[in-house]
């Protein structure tokens, strides 16, 4: 059995709003950690168990804004090619390219369609494999390390053949 996969992987939009999500509930949390909305506390009173201070409510309000400041930046599709024999391939498009079957690659030259190739890539045992969802933790021969994150749905099409040969590609690994 052939376990050739290509797949074509966006961000998942589910994701994109989970981190909206919770970048605002940090920034809306520093206000109630900061203890300010209490400064009429009796001394020796305490301010409450869950008011931590300026220190607190900056650090808070900071991770909100940089979750915030991550949605800002463009995510580029990636496409995942997995080999008949388990070989793996990450390659991510040009910015102006656009991944295939979206109509933005009909509209630009030949040269920028090309897509940025990785070097093969091997499987790490720290991957996920989910009915619904793969955290792929992947690794080139440098020891550079690189997730991928696949959602079932809109953000990868060919979920379910791409699930079947990671978890073959998982198999033949621990037979080894």
């Amino acid at each position: 059995m052939s376990i050739a996969v290509a797949a074509v992987i966006r961000t998942p939009v589910c994701l994109r709003l989970l981190q909206a999500v919770l970048g605002l509930c940090a920034l809306l949390a520093a206000w109630p950690l900061s203890g300010a909305w209490r400064a009429a506390a009796v001394p020796g009173q305490l301010v409450g168990g869950y008011a931590l201070g300026w220190p607190a409510a900056l650090l808070s309000a900071a991770g909100g804004v940089f979750l915030l400041a991550l949605l800002r930046r463009r995510r580029k599709p990636q496409a995942l090619d997995i080999s008949p024999v388990g070989q793996l391939r990450l390659a991510v498009y040009l910015e102006h390219g656009g991944a295939p079957g979206t109509g933005a690659s009909e509209r630009v030259p030949p040269a920028m369609r090309q897509p940025l190739t990785a070097p093969e890539l091997r499987l790490l045992p720290g991957s996920t494999l989910w009915p619904s969802l793969l955290v792929l933790c992947l690794a080139d021969a440098a020891g550079r390390r690189t997730q991928l994150l696949v959602q079932r749905g809109k953000s990868c099409a060919a979920f379910r053949p791409l699930a079947v040969a990671c978890r073959a590609i998982a198999a033949r690994k621990r037979e080894e």
